[in-house]
């Protein structure tokens, strides 16, 4: 039997995988011109995840509506069971600069801090998630906003809801773009039922908009595979250009530890 790791994903629900091959570096590679990196990831995950919970049936659609920081969590998981669990890699931030293109060569820790997932328990305190499987996971759940009392139902950050963020422009990004992604939602009763109503963020009370960042904040799960550092020309920077933040999940040099590519 070929051999597999076992670990636990953010959500609780126990993953199992094979290990990365040279098959899969090449599909990252060969289409890398026509395809987003984030699907040619999932590409490679249909072919190297055995099971999730009990699902042994991975398909795109499943990746895509994986809660974010569990397929992360899977991606780093095989990368570092690939590659025996290295402390550190190499990784070359490429730039330009006035003579043209430039390297800055860094070396960064494979520690990936995990945080799991939080659902409210039977004490009314946020617990560990600890799901068996996909199908018993609820995204969706509802908060009462502390100043306004108004009942706001959110979903958990998933696949699908990160592919219509990617599609946002970066000059229509804003503080609200993390809580536009949850889709907020408040309720008015009609004489039919109730109506969902997509929350007015900009109407939206600073203690309540808070309240809603330190909630999705706490609720949900994350994997840190984020590096910042000082632009290597910081001084020639503006004061929002000075720090560069990679998430590492989004270079191939992450999954070709000998760059030599």
């Amino acid at each position: 039997m070929e051999p597999s790791h076992i670990f636990q994903l953010p959500s609780g629900v126990e993953a199992e995988v094979r290990e990365f091959t040279g098959k899969h570096q090449r599909i990252l590679t060969q289409q890398g011109k026509s395809k987003k990196m984030a699907d040619l990831l999932n590409e490679v995950l249909v072919d190297v995840i055995v099971r999730i919970g009990d699902e042994k049936q991975i398909d795109d659609k499943f990746l895509k509506n994986m809660l974010s920081a569990d397929r992360s969590k899977i991606l780093v998981e095989i990368r570092q069971y690939t590659l025996g669990n290295p402390e550190t890699f190499d990784f070359t931030y490429e730039y330009l600069s006035e003579g043209g293109k430039k390297n800055l060569e860094l070396e960064v820790a494979c520690n990936f801090p995990t945080t799991t997932y939080k659902v409210v328990g039977a004490d009314g305190k946020l617990v560990d998630a600890e799901f068996r499987n996909y199908d018993e996971i609820e995204k969706e759940y509802e908060v009462t906003l502390p100043k306004s009392g108004e009942v706001v139902k959110l979903y958990l950050l998933d696949g699908e809801k990160e592919l219509a963020a990617s599609k946002i422009k970066k000059s229509d990004r804003s503080s609200h773009t993390p809580i536009i992604m949850r889709n907020p939602r408040k309720f008015r009763k009609t004489d039919s039922g109730e109506t969902p109503m997509l929350l007015d963020l900009d109407r939206t009370s600073i203690p309540d908009i808070e309240f809603l960042r330190k909630t999705i904040k706490e609720r949900e799960g994350r994997v840190d595979t984020e590096i910042m550092f000082e632009h290597p020309e910081a001084e020639t920077k503006g004061p929002n250009e000075k720090e560069v933040v990679v998430d590492v999940l989004t270079e191939k040099a992450f999954f070709f530890p000998s760059e030599a590519i």
